[in-house]
């Protein structure tokens, strides 16, 4: 007996048999303790499956099917299910196919018939349980993963709010200035769709930190251009021209503020470069924070206004009060991770 309770229905097994009896035999038997779900043949069960992909745990399935075999089946969803147990039910002449596959990693196990009943249903008690520690085991991982992540973020976006500290400009509200480039970008029109995760190992951590001094040291680099004009409609300007090519930001008047207009929306990728998310826009990104690290300076900030293309509205909040650049991304720390799944979950 198992010292868990396991619910055995949570996850349906999608019962492949090309005889109509060996279904209903099957059906009959288990129907009470597992949800099953019938295919008559490889392709039918291709369909079922895909339409019910989120709630299959298990596949049991006869190998010598008309159209297509049980193992071409399973293979045709092996790459991108492979959580999925999958069973070969077998005759004994197809044993050297059956082991061959358990052998390749593709299935789980292979039964012989005829079945022997209590044995058979002690493999889909097993099997089951196999794939539901396995799920919980993998949310658990990717929510560690999750929690791990964020620090790199944390840490990554911390680097470059420094960046004015290491290259000695008093710069003020620098912190402000990351946390704005992150919602420009991750709330744009154009992030709909992840532009990818970091990959959690020890080895890409290490290209990760690696990536991250480097484009640090290159805000540190740029942030001259960024502080060069005294004014803000001087930065301002400059944070329209560090976008290039045909993204460049066409800068109007609007009262004591300024809008800042294209038609295309680069802030999705060059965010996403700069997080790591994306081997692209990285580098792209670097001019862009830092003319906008310099907007802040200049007393202003930045919001982006919804639309189909990219319109960003720059307020004078007045003198900008002295604080140091240090306190200024401590304060900012302590709410960043809202900021950073924002991001994450709209790239």
């Amino acid at each position: 007996m198992s010292d868990f309770n396991y619910d055995y229905q949570r996850y349906a097994i999608l019962f492949v048999d090309d005889e109509e009896k060996t279904r209903k035999y099957f059906r009959r038997l288990y129907g009470e303790t597992f949800r099953i779900l019938e295919a008559s043949d490889g392709v039918e069960a291709l369909s079922v499956f895909r339409a019910h992909a989120a709630e299959i745990g298990i596949i049991v399935t006869d190998q010598r099917m008309p159209n297509e075999t049980g193992v071409g089946f399973l293979a045709r969803i092996s790459d991108q299910y492979p959580d999925v147990v999958k069973i070969l039910s077998t005759a004994y002449s197809d044993l050297d196919a059956a082991i061959s596959s358990v052998n390749k990693g593709g299935i789980y196990r292979y039964i012989t018939k005829p079945w022997e009943v209590s044995e058979l249903e002690v493999t889909l008690r097993r099997a089951m349980e196999f794939y539901l520690v396995k799920r919980e085991l993998n949310g658990l991982m990717g929510s560690k993963l999750q929690a791990m992540g964020n620090v790199i973020y944390s840490s990554r976006l911390a680097a470059f709010a420094l960046a004015p500290l290491a290259a000695r400009l008093p710069a003020k509200h620098v912190a402000e200035a990351v946390a704005s480039f992150v919602r420009i970008g991750a709330f744009g029109t154009a992030a709909g769709g992840r532009s990818g995760t970091m990959e959690m190992g020890v080895d890409s951590w290490k290209k990760v930190h690696e990536e991250q001094k480097k484009l640090a040291g290159a805000v540190e680099e740029k942030l001259k251009a960024g502080f060069a004009g005294s004014s803000l409609g001087d930065r301002v300007n400059a944070l329209a021209q560090s976008l290039t090519g045909g993204e460049a930001l066409e800068v109007t008047a609007d009262g004591d503020g300024f809008v800042l207009k294209s038609a295309s929306d680069a802030f999705p990728r060059l965010l996403a470069g700069l997080l790591g998310l994306s081997r692209q826009g990285g580098e792209e990104a670097v001019p862009v924070l830092a003319a906008l690290i310099g907007v802040y300076d200049a007393g202003g900030s930045v919001a982006r206004q919804r639309g189909e293309s990219l319109l960003l509205q720059v307020r004078a909040n007045g003198a900008a009060e002295e604080s140091s650049p240090g306190s200024d991304v401590g304060r900012w720390l302590f709410d960043d991770d809202l900021l950073i799944s924002s991001a994450l979950g709209l790239l």
